[in-house]
């Protein structure tokens, strides 16, 4: 196995430097002409990112068209002799023209010198009306936020994504993206977090660090194919100033238990180096109370037992997350960055819980009682370097990132069952548990800009995993350690995922287009050392995507999206390690599990960038659904994920994001959809016709003084069905104040989530012959204060290197069903 993976890497890695190779020949080619210069406003302050377009003099077409770079520096590179002129245009300047450019031969260099540009700002009764951004800029593969201030100052990053049309945070802090999961970048960069320690992570992070906001619902072939859940990918802010800038916050909270956090962003920057420190820390305590409600059942859907079980959890989290990050300017065209992440996590968590049982509608025999104390630890690794060289001032790029990533994790269980029924009988143990995740990833990607506003794309990558997994149960009763070996499981699973893939693109004034394929090669092999049981997965699949949007006019759009993707199990989904809910409910994985594939097709209309309209359709084969057996032919319960035959997806969604009147905003968006699946399960076909389910959720923010804003968020969702699991609705309030201080340099949050204490988490799971229904209720209403100031200018993040995102995020541990101990 391991011969074959090396055989295959070998294989993708000469594709990769014979890609590099190419790259050489075509910098070689013959130097053409060059036009260049700088830009700066009337007080000779530096303009960055202006854009310059250069034109034909014979009949003001465009020739192409570049931005400035942070400096105000442009570069034009001409192959062709003739006459041509330059357009430097800016929001909120007036556009200035340079003409009679002429060049007869190549390798000529005309150097414009400074241009100035002079403000078209006008004033009207002491009133300033200037160009701004605008708010969202919808693209052929992703929508474009730009933040401002009336969404970014004073708010943390959950609370902003909580605004933004089709993104969902739930109580548990879960993002979605138009009703599906999502991955989190950080400036291109995945996050290689915990569920908690994300969710802790974004309601530190101050918004007023951040510029722009991606929202990827489909990502291109440049992305892992198993990114095509969604990607929500944050741009920090950038500091052209050199010196020290940097940001600190911090937060209390108040449920039933105390909550606070707290935060700096250092930056530190010369001519040559940038550096970053970021260190964050989040402390929650909270408590959870659920109830599970079993039914068992033959055959002939007769009952053979009840169970009702109500479960008290007290969970206690520390985690600090330290980040440091140093850019090397090298030279003018090419920057390395080495960056490297850690987590410290420290869990503890009590549960308690009763299980009562009958065989008919009274469920009255007291049957044991649960008493669980677990202690985990995590310390995560991240480490990498990232090459950026800029060919030319044209576009033409190429990038190398090699990555580690360690991930380890120690559980220690001790747990205790008090059985009633049929006898009494008393049972201590501990669970040993570890799990241990090593992944090493290199990619390389490369750009190169063509005539009339065309782009080709091209990259590999090539990344290896390693998973050792071990689980131990000792009997601890009556003093006595023993290891129970039937019991014991141990599991290693490696994998080695290599990638190439092509983007041709072209953006035009009406047509703008992107056309990309990407071949991956999967090997992968599961040892379960006890038994000797090996499982090995190999296969290669193509995932082609297309883009198009069409502007018909300034008011009216059309986008087209169609792609393939996968999803493939989770390492723990792989491992049939037992997690315990409690003395009658485990969790375990599946080594037998396959790669889902889908096929997704979606398109939207936009009016003004201001009301959009999607629809959408999705077809999954292999989705993974959860079913609950019994474990090794005992009374005990688990759940266990399986593949099904296919799932379909069909959905509309309209989102209105629009400045009302002058005090008040509104992002308000409405999706309906529905889901239908197949599944054969212990030889009984299934059929889910679904049912229709119905989302809103209204971001409003009124502006009650200059630096004083009120908003609330309101959130329903109404009854659902995801292939096996019936959903209940839910619905929720949050609202707060936010006043700003120091001429917007610093600001104070005061917030309420959850006002009216409504929110509830509720669902069926139908497995055949096991019917459950689960019903958590989660502490959800909490008061918090937040206080953020930014000093020295604006913040800048690192670049950090991407090669090993998709393992990263297969490494995380998920919450099975919302249970959570």
């Amino acid at each position: 196995m391991l011969t074959s993976i090396l055989k295959s890497t070998r294989f993708y890695n000469c594709l990769g430097f014979l890609l590099l190779f190419s790259t050489m020949l075509v910098d070689a080619q013959e130097k053409p002409s060059k036009i260049t210069g700088e830009v700066v406003d009337e007080n000779s302050t530096i303009l960055p990112f202006v854009q310059v377009t250069l034109k034909s003099s014979r009949d003001s077409s465009i020739v192409k068209t570049v931005l400035a770079n942070d400096k105000g520096q442009f570069e034009f590179e001409i192959s062709a002799a003739g006459k041509y002129l330059i357009e430097v245009k800016m929001m909120g300047f007036k556009p200035v023209f340079r003409n009679q450019i002429y060049f007869q031969t190549s390798n000529q260099t005309l150097n414009l010198g400074t241009i100035r540009m002079a403000s078209s700002s006008s004033m009207l009764a002491g009133v300033t009306i200037e160009g701004k951004k605008p708010f969202i800029e919808r693209r052929a593969d992703k929508i474009v936020i730009n933040l401002n201030d009336l969404m970014g100052q004073g708010a943390s990053i959950n609370e902003v994504l909580d605004k933004l049309p089709g993104v969902k945070v739930d109580q548990e802090g879960r993002i979605t993206l138009n009703g599906q999961g999502v991955q989190i970048y950080i400036n291109g960069k995945s996050t290689p977090l915990s569920v908690d320690a994300i969710s802790g992570m974004m309601k530190g992070m101050s918004a007023s660090s951040v510029e722009k906001i991606e929202l990827i619902a489909h990502p291109s072939a440049k992305y892992d194919a198993a990114g095509g859940a969604g990607i929500i990918n944050l741009l920090k802010k950038r500091n052209f100033d050199e010196g020290v800038s940097g940001n600190v916050f911090g937060g209390v909270g108040k449920g039933k238990y105390a909550k606070y956090n707290g935060g700096l962003t250092l930056n530190y920057k010369t001519k040559g180096i940038n550096i970053l420190f970021n260190p964050n820390y989040n402390h929650n305590e909270t408590v959870i109370k659920s109830n599970i409600f079993s039914k068992i059942t033959n055959e002939q859907n007769g009952t053979i037992s009840n169970r009702n079980t109500d479960i008290n959890t007290m969970l206690n989290d520390h985690t600090f997350n330290p980040t440091l990050g140093v850019d090397f300017n090298l030279t003018d065209k090419t920057i390395l960055s080495l960056s490297s992440t850690t987590e410290f996590q420290h869990v503890k968590k009590s549960a308690t819980s009763v299980t009562y049982t009958g065989s008919g509608e009274e469920v009255n025999i007291k049957d044991n009682e649960f008493l669980n104390a677990i202690k985990t630890s995590k310390n995560n690794t991240t480490a990498g370097m990232h090459l950026q060289h800029q060919m030319d001032t044209m576009g033409r790029e190429i990038t190398f990132d090699f990555d580690y990533f360690n991930f380890r994790t120690t559980n220690g269980e001790n747990y205790s069952i008090q059985n009633y029924f049929p006898t009494p009988e008393l049972t201590n143990s501990f669970l040993d548990q570890s799990q241990k995740f090593n992944v090493y990833s290199a990619k390389s990607d490369l750009t190169l800009p063509l005539r009339n506003k065309n782009q080709l794309e091209f990259g590999w990558k090539s990344g290896y995993t390693v998973s050792k997994n071990s689980n131990d149960f000792i009997n601890t009763t009556n003093n006595l350690d023993g290891l129970n070996p039937s019991q014991r499981n141990r599991f290693r699973y490696q994998e080695n995922i290599n990638a190439l893939y092509g983007i041709y693109s072209q953006t035009g004034a009406k047509l703008s287009y992107n056309i990309g394929l990407r071949a991956e090669n999967t090997l992968g092999e599961g040892l379960q050392i006890d038994t000797g049981i090996t499982i090995r997965k190999s296969y290669v699949q193509l995932f082609p995507s297309i883009f198009i949007d069409y502007k018909f006019n300034k008011d009216h759009g059309l986008n087209f999206i169609s792609k393939k993707f996968v999803t493939r199990p989770t390492y723990e989904n792989l491992n049939p390690l037992v997690r315990l809910i409690n003395s009658d409910n485990y969790i375990q994985g599946n080594p037998d599990l396959d790669a889902s594939n889908g096929y997704s097709v979606s398109a939207t209309h936009l009016f003004k960038n201001m009301l959009f309209t999607t629809l959408e359709y999705n077809r999954v084969t292999n989705a993974i659904t959860y079913f609950t057996v019994p474990y090794n032919d005992t009374n005990i319960l688990t759940t266990r994920p399986f593949n099904n035959k296919h799932t379909q997806f069909f959905s509309l969604l309209v989102s209105l994001n629009k400045q009302l009147i002058k005090w008040w905003y509104t992002s308000t968006y409405i999706n309906t959809s529905k889901r239908i699946s197949k599944d054969i399960f212990n030889g009984t076909e299934i059929e889910n016709n679904g049912i229709l389910n119905f989302t809103a959720s209204s971001f409003n923010s009124f502006k009650l003084t200059k630096d004083l804003d009120f908003m609330f968020i309101y959130n329903l969702v109404g009854k659902s069905q995801n292939q096996n699991v019936f959903n209940d609705a839910n619905s929720y309030v949050t609202a707060g104040l936010v006043q700003n201080l120091l001429a917007k340099k610093a600001s104070i949050t005061l917030s309420v989530t959850d006002v009216f204490n409504t929110y509830r988490n509720a669902y069926t799971q139908n497995s055949v012959n096991v019917n459950q229904r689960y019903f958590t209720n989660y502490e959800t209403r909490i008061s918090r204060i937040r206080f953020s100031y930014n000093f020295g200018g604006n913040i800048k993040k690192t670049k950090a290197s991407t090669s090993a995102d998709d393992q990263r995020d297969r490494s995380e541990n998920k919450r099975n069903s919302g249970i959570t101990f």
